[in-house]
C-alpha cells in the first residue's frame, strides 16, 4: 500500500509541472501585446483612411457627391478667364535711373462667358496696368509688395469694371529690368 500511495504522490507533482511550464508559455509577453496592439491600430487606421479617402460614406446612393459635382461644374462655368497681353511700363525710380517692368496677367470675371464682348475691355486694363506701375517704385515690388501689387490692381479693376464681377487676377508674367 505505501507503494500505491507513494506513487500517486509522485505522480502528482511530476503532472504538474509541466502543466505549471505550459501555462508559462501560454502567457503572451507585453512586449509581443504591444506590437500586435500597434500592426493592428496601423492597420485599421490605413483601411480606414482608404474608405474615407475613396468616398464611400459622402451620400447615400452618391447622391450628394453628384450634386456637389454639378455645383462645381457650374461654378467653374460661371468664370471666365481673360488674358490680359503684357505691358511694358516706365517705373518711377526717384533718382533718375530707368528701371522697366513687363507685366501680364488673366483675369477672372465671374458670371459673363462672351469673350467677344470682353475684347473691348482690355484696352481699359492695359491703361490700369500701366497707370499704376509707373506710380510704382522698384523696390515696391520685392518681397510682400507683389501681393500688394496683386491686391491694388484687383481694387481698380473691380472699381474701372463695376458692373462685371472681378474675382481675380493671376499675373503670369512680371519681369523687372
Amino acid at each position: 500500500m505505501s507503494d500505491n500511495a507513494s506513487d500517486p504522490k509522485e505522480k502528482e507533482p511530476t503532472e504538474e509541472k509541466p502543466m505549471a511550464a505550459q501555462i508559462q508559455k501560454k502567457k503572451p509577453n507585453k512586449k509581443m501585446l504591444l506590437i500586435i496592439g500597434a500592426a493592428l491600430l496601423i492597420l485599421l487606421g490605413g483601411i480606414g483612411f482608404f474608405v474615407w479617402k475613396e468616398g464611400y460614406f459622402s451620400g447615400v446612393n452618391g447622391k450628394a457627391s453628384q450634386e456637389q459635382q454639378e455645383k462645381i461644374k457650374n461654378l467653374l462655368a460661371s468664370h471666365f478667364l481673360l488674358g490680359i497681353p503684357a505691358v511694358t511700363a516706365n517705373l518711377d525710380s526717384g533718382n533718375g535711373t530707368t528701371t522697366y517692368v513687363k507685366m501680364a496677367a488673366n483675369i477672372e470675371i465671374q458670371g459673363h462667358q462672351d469673350s467677344a464682348t470682353l475684347q473691348g475691355v482690355i484696352p481699359q486694363v492695359q491703361d490700369i496696368f500701366q497707370t499704376y506701375l509707373h506710380e510704382t517704385r522698384p523696390e515696391e515690388l520685392h518681397g510682400s509688395g507683389f501681393y500688394r501689387l496683386k491686391e491694388a490692381l484687383l481694387r481698380r479693376l473691380r472699381i474701372t469694371l463695376s458692373p462685371l464681377n472681378v474675382t481675380n487676377i493671376y499675373i503670369t508674367e512680371l519681369l523687372t529690368q
